[in-house]
């Protein structure tokens, strides 16, 4: 399998979740074991904040538009539907991993029903990420948030607007912007600079609750859409 095809499966490993016909169940939509474990440490980092009940609904709530979350998640996901089957069509996984990165829609969708302000998008992110460094013999411990360094692959960015790129990478302590923390929470708070500042005041408070990684960056992107409205 070449390296196109490995990251092609990471990148459309939750196919089923966004309701794609004949998408492979989960349990063998991963080309490998690590891949599966990179896949279970991002479910570990973003099902960790505001557990609810089992939500039949596919759609993500949010911290930062809560009257959205009281429209017909239905009508919202569905009227998008082909829309992000066809995002997923995509056979060059440099090209699919942008999307997803650029894609406004993926962001609808939660990662786990139970976590609904989890996110489906910033899930397969993250997976793509630890997958990338951990095939290249990283541990967790030795991974960074980073913000605006160069990297050495797409991969290992999880998140990017006009003002910052963050990427996972495996560098010094004084080069990255935070260590890696089980929750998002402590790697904002023990961040070396404010990444998100002044304008954005209101926006930091928020992310210094926030334990889930998905929810925090989905929120980071729900705050910015808010910014360009108003």
């Amino acid at each position: 399998m070449d390296q196109n095809e490995e990251f092609l499966k990471v990148l459309q490993h939750d196919l089923h979740k966004v309701q794609v016909p004949r998408a492979l169940p989960h349990k063998i939509a991963m080309p490998n074991a690590k891949a599966q474990e990179a896949d279970a440490l991002a479910a570990w980092l973003g099902r960790n904040f505001q557990r609810d009940s089992f939500e039949k609904t596919i759609y993500r709530k949010s911290l930062i538009f809560p009257l959205r979350n009281f429209q017909n998640p239905r009508t919202l996901v569905s009227q998008h539907r082909a829309e992000v089957i066809d995002l997923f069509k995509e056979d060059d996984a440099i090209r699919l991993h942008n999307a997803i990165l650029n894609s406004k829609l993926i962001n609808l969708y939660c990662e786990a029903r139970y976590y609904p302000y989890s996110s489906l998008k910033y899930h397969i992110l993250l997976t793509c990420a630890f997958y990338y460094n951990m095939k290249h013999k990283f541990k967790l411990k030795e991974l960074y948030l980073c913000e605006n360094l160069p990297i050495k692959s797409p991969f290992q960015i999880i998140f990017q607007d006009q003002e910052r790129t963050w990427a996972i990478l495996p560098v010094r302590r004084k080069d990255g912007l935070s260590r890696i923390w089980p929750k998002f929470y402590q790697s904002w708070d023990y961040r070396k600079k404010i990444s998100l500042g002044g304008d954005h005041r209101i926006l930091a408070g928020v992310l210094s609750f926030i334990s889930s990684w998905t929810a925090a960056l989905a929120s980071i992107e729900d705050f910015r859409e808010f910014l360009e409205d108003t």
